[in-house]
């Protein structure tokens, strides 16, 4: 605001010596009317969020890498599989253990509730026709898994 009324300030003072009248209120306007813009195009940024297309989600995806803040995890990866089916459940195994439940996609984020279980979101960071790479946050750690159909 201060770069603002001192730049007001100065076309007052080259304007009205010239002209005789006092642009202040026209450069506010045009100053103001540039500053909704500006919040226009950024309101309009966050709400187009890319959303996920939950058909894309559907089907069978088997992991491929696992990060554990941007470091290779211990967990075997290629042990991971999803499948996700268009009734909204999914099953989710990962050696021996499986888990069941429902999902819903809500603009980038993968929310499950495991059978018996609470409900958990995942970022989904990328979803492509033949990889989905999910960012978790679990105690505070992050951590990325990319899945392969």
């Amino acid at each position: 605001w201060r770069i603002l009324k001192r730049y007001c300030m100065k076309s007052i003072i080259v304007e009205s010596a010239i002209t005789n009248h006092y642009p202040l209120n026209s450069c506010i306007m045009n100053s103001l009317r540039s500053l909704l813009v500006i919040v226009a195009l950024f309101i309009s940024m966050l709400a187009c969020q890319h959303a996920i297309d939950k058909k894309m989600l559907l089907g069978e995806w088997k992991g491929a890498q696992w990060l554990i803040e941007g470091q290779t995890a211990d967990y075997d990866a290629t042990s991971t599989f999803f499948s996700f089916q268009d009734d909204g459940t999914y099953t989710y195994r990962y050696t021996d253990m499986e888990e069941k439940g429902k999902y819903f996609v809500s603009r980038d984020e993968l929310i499950t509730t495991p059978d018996g279980g609470i409900k958990m979101m995942v970022r989904i960071e990328k979803l492509t026709s033949d990889s989905l790479v999910m960012n978790m946050n679990r105690g505070g750690t992050s951590e990325t898994l990319t899945l392969v159909r």
